[in-house]
């Protein structure tokens, strides 16, 4: 009897292995999978870069996009490889915790065998009284406290350091948002303002509808459309404060501005975007200097 409970348990412990061994080697595959994409991309970059300084001016407006939406794409390309990282370290522990668990039981259950075997000690625990003869066959309350600590501990209000964020986008918003950068990136404006503003429409609410707002402003700059991207610059300024290309959005209302003949207004506005935004990156100051010698403002 006791026989066929090992050989159920060890049946069982190979069947839980087995199911956790295909998403530990899954893991792997996707970084590789990741990085492949992410290596590819670099390389676009790079050649974009070359090519940038022997185009007319004329299409620089464009190359520059493209380049933009390959560099948030490699952005986001190295978050995931970050998380599938995570991910595999995860699956890596809770086989481990499986491994331990399962074995203690096994050692526990072979203990129990044994002490059937013998026979003694079986027939003493009639004599003794009923509660002691059930331990051997039934693992008492001590084993399942020992096998706890295995487990993840309980959340504590304090997040899941390493795990994803409560904000993370979800995959249908990530699944538009990677279409509309993918057709960007492709220099498909036209299908891309269609995308972005459907994103916008259906995720508003979404950390990434500032990114999505910011480029649909960059669909109507690269086309020469100033009027129309001066104000999705203006409506991202207002409505995403906290974009992280609310600098970039800044930016380029300035220089829509200018565009547009407003030049007083576009050279307050670049003049302004070091204060504003103290944080905003040196890439983007710099840009506003270069603009503003650019256009002759004061």
């Amino acid at each position: 009897m006791v026989s066929r409970t090992l050989r159920h348990v060890v049946a069982g412990a190979a069947l839980m292995a087995g199911l956790a061994w295909p998403a530990l080697a899954q893991a792997p595959a996707d970084l590789g999978a990741l990085r492949e994409q992410l290596a590819q991309m670099s390389q676009t970059v790079t050649e974009l870069h070359l090519a940038q300084s022997t185009v007319a001016p004329g299409a620089a407006a464009q190359l520059e996009l493209r380049l933009s939406a390959l560099e948030e794409e490699i952005r986001r390309m190295t978050g995931k490889i970050e998380e599938a990282q995570n991910s595999a370290e995860q699956v890596d522990a809770k086989l481990k915790n499986l491994q331990e668990d399962t074995e203690f039981r096994l050692n526990r259950l072979e203990q129990a065998t044994g002490v059937l075997a013998g026979g003694a000690p079986a027939a003493g625990a009639g004599a003794a009284g009923a509660g002691a003869a059930p331990a051997p066959s039934s693992p008492p309350p001590a084993t399942t406290a020992a096998a706890t600590p295995a487990a993840p501990p309980p959340a504590t209000g304090g997040g899941n350091p390493g795990g994803p964020s409560p904000a993370s986008s979800s995959p249908a918003a990530l699944t538009a948002y990677d279409k509309a950068l993918g057709s960007l990136r492709r220099g498909e404006y036209d299908q891309a303002e269609g995308e972005l503003k459907s994103f916008i429409a259906a995720f508003g609410s979404d950390k990434l509808a500032g990114n999505a707002q910011y480029w649909l402003g960059e669909t109507y700059y690269v086309r020469g459309n100033y009027d129309l991207a001066a104000k999705a610059f203006l409506d991202g300024i207002k409505t995403y404060p906290g974009s992280a290309k609310a600098p970039d959005s800044f930016l380029k209302l300035g220089m829509s501005l200018i565009q547009m003949n407003q030049k007083d207004k576009g050279c307050q506005v670049l003049a302004e975007l070091p204060t504003r935004y103290a944080d905003a990156s040196q890439t983007i100051k710099s840009r506003a200097d270069r603009e503003r010698k650019a256009a002759g403002c004061p």
